[in-house]
C-alpha cells in the first residue's frame, strides 16, 4: 500500500482525526498527499509552538493522540518547548517532522535547516519525547510507525516520527489491527491484594487523583470506588478537572495549606495531614504541589500507583491499568470506611445579587463567569493560561478545564481554543493574561479562519504579574502600552473593554448571546494579585532553592 495510506490508516486507528501545523519544504510532498486523501484535515497556525499547543489541547480534551506536523529543523526545533510541556504533563502527541530524502543525503553536504548535524533534530527531541523513529526504509516503516503510535497511546506522551521528503514514494506492507498490552491476571491479583491490604488497615485513607486518571479514562472507576468505600478524593492542581465537582466524595484540589485564608484550600491540606494512608492514582510528583509538603509525596503513609509501571516496595508491576485496578478493587469485598473528615467547604462564595459590589480582581472575575455558565445547559470548556488567571480559575467549578498547571508555559490558551474546537466543536471560554496574549494573540486570525468562536477574556494589569510575585521589585516586569483590542479587532473579533464587575457582566452576557462570532473582552485590573497566587509564590520560594532578600520579602508582604 502507499505510504500515505499506511500513515493515514494508522493515525486514524489510534484516534487521530486532524492535524495541526505549518507548511515547510521538507513536508510539502507529504502534505500534498495527505490533502489528496481528504482523510485528515489540516489546521494551519502562525507559529510552531501554537500548532503544538492546539494539538496538545485537542489531545487533552479527547484523551486520544493528536498530530502536529512540522518541517525539518527550523520548524520542529521551534516547537521543542511546547512539546516538552506535553511530555511532562503526559499529553499524547504525535510530532511528524520532515527529514531530508535519500538524494539530498547522498550529496554529502550540509542541508538547510539542519543544526549541528543531520541527526540534531532527533537528538534534541530525545529529551522531550518518549520514542523517536525515522521512516526511511519502506520495509521497516510500518513496524516503526506502529511502535511510535502504540507508545504514544499507551504512555500518553509525545513521540517523534521523522518522515523523509521522499517517503511519499514508498510502497509499504499492511499491518494487523492494534492490540493493546494486557497485564497478566496473576500480577494484577498481586497488586490488587497489596492495595486491599493497605486499605483494610487504614482508618483515615485519602485518594489523591493525578493527571493520569484523566489521561487514561480512569476517573469514573475511581469515583465508583471512592463512593463504595466512602473515601474522600482530592485532585492535584494539574488534574483539578479529573473528578466531577459534584461527586459526594470529592473534597477539592490540593494546592497549598490555605495560608492565604481560603477555607476551601485549607480543607484538602487538612485531610492529607490527618490521613494515615494517601493513595496516589497517577500523580506526577513535582514541586508545584509538593515542594513544601514532601510527606504527602513520599513516606510510610503514601502509596504511588501509575498507569503502565508501578513499584510497591521491591515489587515492580508492568502494564498497569488504573481504571481496571479500581474496578477490580470494587469486587475485593473491602469494608466501607467510617466518615472521618468534615464536609468540603464551598469552593467559593455565592455571587448571587451582590456581584455589583464585589471587589474587582481576577478571582471575582472567574466567579462571575462561573455563575453565568452555571445557568447554561451547554458544556463550556474553560481554558486558562498561566499566571493569576490560572490560580483564579480554581474558583470555577467547570468539569472541563484545560491548563498547563505544572510545566506552565505561557501562550497556551488561545491556540488551545482551536484544538478544543476541532476535537469537540464546543465553544470555550479562554482566560489569558496580557503577557501571554502578546505571545500568541495573533493566532486569533487562524481561529476565525477555522471557525472557532471562543470568548477570550484578557486580564490586563500591564505586567507579568506572576514574575513580580516571585521576585517583587524586579524592574523588567512592566509591559509596554499596547492596544490589545485593536489587535483583536484587526483579526475579526468583536471587542469590549471592562473596568468593573458590572460592565464585565454586560460584555460577557452579550458575547454569550452571539455565538456566531469570536469575542475578546479586555478586563482592566488594578495591580492587585489574587491571594492564592501570592500565597503560592511565597510558599514556592520558601520550599525551593530560591531565596528572597530582606528588602524583597518586605515588598512581597506588602
Amino acid at each position: 500500500m502507499r505510504f500515505v495510506d499506511l500513515l493515514t490508516a494508522e493515525l486514524k486507528q489510534f484516534g487521530c482525526n486532524a492535524m495541526f501545523g505549518i507548511p515547510g519544504d521538507f513536508i510539502l510532498p507529504l502534505l500534498q498527499e495527505l490533502q489528496s486523501t481528504e482523510q485528515l484535515p489540516f489546521y494551519c497556525l502562525n507559529h510552531e509552538p501554537s500548532a503544538v499547543y492546539a494539538a496538545d489541547a485537542a489531545a487533552r480534551f479527547s484523551r486520544t493522540p493528536s498530530v502536529a506536523i512540522l518541517t525539518y529543523g527550523a520548524g520542529a526545533l521551534n516547537a521543542v518547548n511546547a512539546v516538552a510541556q506535553a511530555y511532562v504533563e503526559r499529553v499524547p502527541l504525535v510530532i511528524i517532522a520532515g527529514f531530508p530524502g535519500q538524494r539530498e543525503l547522498a550529496r554529502n553536504i550540509a542541508i538547510h535547516h539542519q543544526a549541528k548535524g543531520i541527526d540534531s533534530q532527533r537528538r534534541v527531541f530525545a529529551e522531550v519525547t518518549e520514542l523517536q523513529v525515522r521512516l526511511d526504509d519502506p520495509a521497516h516503516a510500518p513496524e516503526k510507525l506502529r511502535a511510535a503510535l502504540q507508545c504514544c497511546r499507551e504512555q500518553s506522551r509525545p513521540v517523534l516520527i521523522e518522515v523523509p521528503r521522499d517517503a511519499v514514494e514508498f510502497e509499504c506492507g499492511q499491518l494487523p489491527p492494534y492490540t493493546p498490552a494486557v497485564m497478566p491476571l496473576s500480577e494484577q491479583q498481586q497488586l490488587q491484594d497489596a492495595i486491599a491490604a493497605r486499605l483494610r488497615k487504614a482508618k483515615r485513607p485519602v485518594f489523591l487523583a493525578g493527571i493520569e486518571v484523566q489521561r487514561f479514562g480512569a476517573a469514573e472507576a475511581l469515583e465508583h470506588l471512592a463512593l463504595q468505600l466512602n473515601i474522600p478524593i482530592l485532585t492535584t492542581f494539574l488534574a483539578r478537572a479529573a473528578i466531577a465537582p459534584d461527586h459526594p466524595c470529592f473534597h477539592g484540589t490540593f494546592v497549598d495549606d490555605g495560608s492565604s485564608g481560603d477555607e476551601a484550600q485549607a480543607h484538602p491540606y487538612q485531610l492529607l495531614s490527618e490521613s494515615d494512608l494517601i493513595i496516589h492514582f497517577g500523580v506526577i510528583v513535582n514541586d508545584t504541589n509538593f515542594a513544601s509538603y514532601p510527606s504527602f509525596a513520599n513516606g510510610e503513609k503514601v502509596v504511588q500507583l501509575h498507569q503502565g509501571n508501578t513499584c510497591l516496595g521491591p515489587q515492580r508491576f508492568q502494564n498497569v491499568q488504573l481504571g481496571t485496578l479500581c474496578e477490580a478493587l470494587l469486587y475485593a469485598h473491602l469494608p466501607r470506611h467510617e466518615s472521618w473528615c468534615s464536609s468540603q467547604p464551598a469552593l467559593h462564595h455565592v455571587i448571587g445579587d451582590s456581584w455589583r459590589t464585589e471587589s474587582w480582581d481576577a478571582t471575582t472575575l472567574v466567579e462571575l463567569i462561573d455563575a453565568e455558565l452555571a445557568n447554561q445547559s451547554d458544556i463550556v470548556p474553560i481554558i486558562s493560561d498561566v499566571g493569576d488567571c490560572l490560580f483564579a480559575s480554581l474558583h470555577a467549578q467547570a468539569s472541563h478545564v484545560l491548563a498547563p498547571a505544572y510545566y506552565a508555559s505561557m501562550g497556551f490558551s488561545i491556540p488551545a481554543a482551536l484544538g478544543v474546537h476541532v476535537s469537540s466543536g464546543l465553544r470555550s471560554v479562554v482566560l489569558v493574561g496580557d503577557g501571554a496574549f502578546l505571545m500568541t494573540g495573533l493566532e486569533l486570525c487562524q481561529l476565525k479562519q477555522h471557525g472557532a468562536k471562543p470568548i477570550v477574556v484578557v486580564l490586563n494589569n500591564r505586567r507579568w504579574d506572576m514574575i513580580d510575585a516571585f521576585s517583587p521589585g524586579l524592574n523588567c516586569v512592566d509591559l509596554p502600552p499596547c492596544d490589545l483590542l485593536a489587535i483583536a479587532s484587526a483579526q475579526g473579533a468583536r471587542t469590549k473593554v471592562a473596568t468593573s464587575a458590572e460592565n464585565f457582566m454586560d460584555a460577557f452576557q452579550q458575547a454569550w448571546q452571539h455565538p456566531s462570532e469570536m469575542h475578546v473582552i479586555e478586563v482592566r485590573l488594578e495591580r492587585q494579585r489574587s491571594p492564592r497566587l501570592q500565597s503560592f509564590a511565597q510558599r514556592f520560594v520558601q520550599g525551593s532553592s530560591l531565596k528572597m532578600s530582606d528588602h524583597t520579602r518586605a515588598r512581597a508582604e506588602v
